[in-house]
């Protein structure tokens, strides 16, 4: 049963955003079940046909049955995932959701390949002009990205425009998240790479292991899949993912941002920053190994929030992916603040990786953060329950990338 006096990332933050427009359509694929003692199954998608706008996303929701669903002109093909795009599109029974994206105005015929000749066929119709082109090259971009249908995880994201030279900037996300069954505990990834003023990015998945909580225990980072980014809008984004640490896991993830658009545009360009959002970033304590926090602020809705990718404390060198451990952070806060205190230690379980689950996320601890500078942050933390629980410090963190301009105090 989800904890309804704590709420998680997906549950506080989404409210915050409940005005972006809904770009997002679903069609059910197939079904099966039993009726009055007999077995059905349901060989259509629904609905079958389909009016969104140019660049709106339609994601195809395998309900029962081995199904997939293909593009009669051969632009897709999805099941666990799309061909070429990270997934698979063979027919499968399993829970699958797989995300298309519609640029083009006209009438695009589908079909289950399995049942095409048993009439299981769709439409959908495009309406409008083709979307301009987005530049990911560019520092509004960061911040909180989730999506609804998975409870408790999320990317938190920074990015430095032209950090490799002009044109070429630098995308860092933190990925928290759960391991792909409940008993499996929680895991965090961080994936990281070029973008441009293209809308897409493809990037690796990082995995970080062999480090103990506010230790400077080494850790070692490797490989361990790739992602395609597609960014929509300032609010509306695409992440495709595929695993080589031999998972086998593959999909799509459609997110969207949590707390309110500050600083993003279409074309790049930056309309401002109020408040303290140019705070928001990757900060670690240099004493410590494989660890730190990225932080999402927005002033403007009154909102700090921050993903915590650390290890349980008593871990072992050897430990493996196990001892790793995340938290959130959320405080209210003030334009023009420096310091903020009270701010919410939260810990989640229950999640499993890229699923619906009932997760219970509690506040299991208090830091406090004092801003000496844009580079130089203290925060005090103490823990009053959880696998922490007794144990209390203070990091001194820097941030870890170039200031972004117009930063200040």
């Amino acid at each position: 049963m989800r904890n309804a006096s704590a709420c998680g990332l997906a549950a506080v933050l989404l409210l915050l955003s409940a005005s972006v427009a809904a770009t997002e359509y679903h069609v059910r694929v197939g079904g099966q079940g039993y009726s009055d003692g007999y077995y059905y199954a349901d060989l259509s998608f629904s609905p079958r046909q389909l009016t969104i706008q140019a660049g709106d996303t339609v994601v195809f929701d395998n309900a029962g049955g081995t199904h997939d669903v293909a593009a009669d002109d051969g632009t897709f093909r999805c099941a666990q995932g799309c061909d070429g795009s990270g997934g698979n599109g063979d027919p499968s029974n399993a829970a699958w959701h797989a995300s298309v994206r519609f640029d083009t105005p006209g009438t695009f015929g589908y079909h289950c390949e399995v049942h095409q000749a048993m009439g299981m066929t769709g439409t959908i119709t495009v309406e409008g002009t083709a979307p301009a082109g987005f530049d990911m090259n560019q520092h509004g971009l960061a911040g909180s990205w989730a999506n609804a249908a998975t409870e408790s995880q999320g990317l938190v994201v920074d990015v430095f425009p032209d950090l490799q030279s002009a044109g070429s900037g630098l995308l860092f996300g933190g990925w928290f998240t759960f391991d792909t069954h409940v008993a499996g505990g929680l895991r965090w990834y961080t994936v990281q790479g070029e973008v441009t003023d293209e809308d897409t990015a493809t990037m690796a998945i990082y995995q970080t292991l062999g480090g103990r909580f506010d230790s400077a225990q080494p850790t070692s980072t490797r490989v361990v899949g790739e992602v395609s980014l597609h960014v929509d809008d300032c609010s509306h984004a695409t992440l495709d993912y595929a695993f080589s640490d031999g998972s086998g896991r593959h999909g799509t993830i459609p997110l969207t941002r949590l707390l309110g658009n500050v600083a993003c545009t279409p074309t790049g360009s930056t309309p401002g920053n109020p408040g303290n959002y140019l705070l928001g970033g990757i900060w670690t304590d240099p004493s410590t190994s494989g660890q730190g926090l990225v932080f999402d602020v927005n002033a403007n809705q009154g909102v700090l929030f921050a993903a915590w990718y650390t290890y349980l404390a008593d871990a072992a060198a050897d430990a493996g992916a196990p001892a790793q451990h995340w938290y959130t952070l959320q405080a209210a806060v003030e334009p023009g603040f420096s310091t903020v205190d009270d701010v919410g230690i939260y810990e989640s379980t229950g999640g499993v990786f890229d699923q619906h689950a009932d997760t219970v996320t509690t506040r299991v601890g208090t830091a406090r953060l004092v801003f000496a500078s844009c580079t130089s942050l203290t925060m005090s933390y103490a823990f009053t329950a959880g696998p922490h629980a007794g144990l209390s410090g203070t990091l001194d963190l820097g941030r870890l990338a170039p200031v972004p301009p117009g930063c200040s105090l």
